[in-house]
């Protein structure tokens, strides 16, 4: 099964969660929040691929909050195998960039647990996700 994210119109958090809430099977009682996304998502999926599109705005606008949205996703991968995300551009022709995210990997957090102020990891490729091509 596919879910698809479009962050087309997303310009702040808000307009995330609503998106979110909107394209995504979180509860009624979802918490707007990330912990809330990890919660609730990992509770109803299983075996299925997250795409993300349109995310560039939002992850220039917000890039910290975008790379913490990141993480939280990673982390959904981690903990639920056969579940995989994949960040998209409509305007993306080639698949030559795609990498396979290995769902071994550990999360990149400071001892904290919440220290993303890499100023270079907002939405690249670095950390492992996968890039597609929506129209295959």
């Amino acid at each position: 099964m596919k879910y698809f994210l479009d962050l087309s119109d997303v310009t702040d958090r808000d307009e995330l969660y609503d998106a979110i809430e909107d394209q995504l099977p979180v509860p009624n009682y979802f918490g707007r929040n990330l912990d809330a996304l990890y919660d609730d998502l990992s509770e109803v999926i299983d075996d299925c691929t997250l795409i993300v599109k349109n995310f560039e705005e939002f992850a220039e606008i917000d890039p910290q909050y975008f790379k913490k949205f990141k993480h939280t996703l990673k982390d959904l991968m981690l903990e639920i195998p056969d579940f995989s995300v994949k960040f998209s551009s409509d305007d993306e022709e080639s698949e030559e960039d795609d990498e396979d995210y290995d769902n071994g990997d550990e999360s990149e957090y400071d001892a904290s647990g919440d220290d993303y102020s890499d100023p270079d990891d907002n939405y690249g490729d670095s950390d492992g996700y996968d890039k597609m091509d929506v129209n295959e």
